[in-house]
């Protein structure tokens, strides 16, 4: 899992000390802020390392139920379940397909891509439309693309047809629409502006018209509290995993 943090700013974090704060957590919340308050300060090997220990820890023990977390640690394994099978769970829930068994970043990148997709064709023709001229798609190339497509989708052909960059807003859209449906507008609000203030090359244009998309999140198993924090968290991973395989602007 390392690879996939080693990619992460100090300003993810943050966002993902918000996404996993619940005052029904068995997790120390205070003692993760603290260790990303110091990283924020120096970014250095030591800090790195006791953010990654102390959100892995945190991750994996959402990922497992109370009893399981503390049954481990009485016995002397590791508390809380891989983060391979907290993916396939959040796959699960997210009704697709769960990625092959790879490295952790390849895992949630293809996590992240399948769902949008999915979420991009279950979308009215209209709102598609929509979608993909806020994003600076002609609105004859939208129209003629999505006749040609017949509600049919890949990222390949997407990415054939506009550009990496519309694409990646596309996923950068639903994604955080579905973020925010699901740890509710307030949050979101809060940790969505403390992003366009950190990162505003990346996130500026992502705003609450994102967030009234009709995505299907309301269709997902969101049994327990712990998936509210499981299904953002490991989506928010992919989406900051794409975005270092990306194009660059000049003020990133």
């Amino acid at each position: 899992m390392k690879e996939l943090l080693d990619i992460l700013q100090p300003t993810d974090f943050r966002f993902l000390a918000g996404i996993l704060e619940s005052p029904l957590n068995l997790t120390n919340d205070s003692k993760f802020e603290a260790l990303v308050a110091d990283l924020e300060a120096q970014d250095s090997p030591e800090n790195r390392s006791d953010v990654y220990k102390e959100f892995e820890s945190s991750l994996r023990y959402l990922g497992s139920s109370d009893f399981a977390y503390a049954f481990r640690s009485w016995t002397g394994s590791e508390p809380g379940v891989p983060f391979q099978e907290i993916v396939t769970d959040v796959a699960s829930a997210l009704d697709v397909t769960a990625p092959g068994m790879s490295t952790s970043r390849e895992m949630v990148e293809k996590l992240a891509t399948d769902y949008a997709t999915q979420q991009f064709a279950g979308l009215s023709t209209e709102e598609q439309q929509k979608m993909l001229e806020e994003l600076g798609v002609e609105k004859e190339k939208a129209a003629a693309f999505l006749k040609r497509s017949a509600g049919v989708f890949a990222l390949p052909m997407l990415i054939e047809a506009f550009n990496i960059v519309v694409v990646q807003g596309l996923i950068k859209t639903i994604i955080f629409g579905t973020i925010a449906k699901i740890i509710g507008s307030q949050l979101a609000t809060k940790l969505f502006t403390f992003l366009v203030g950190r990162m505003p090359w990346w996130v500026s244009w992502i705003g609450p018209a994102a967030w009234t998309l009709s995505i299907g999140w309301t269709t997902i198993d969101l049994q327990g509290p712990a998936r509210r924090k499981t299904i953002p968290a490991v989506l928010y991973l992919g989406l900051c995993s794409l975005r270092e395989r990306g194009p660059k602007t000049a003020s990133s």
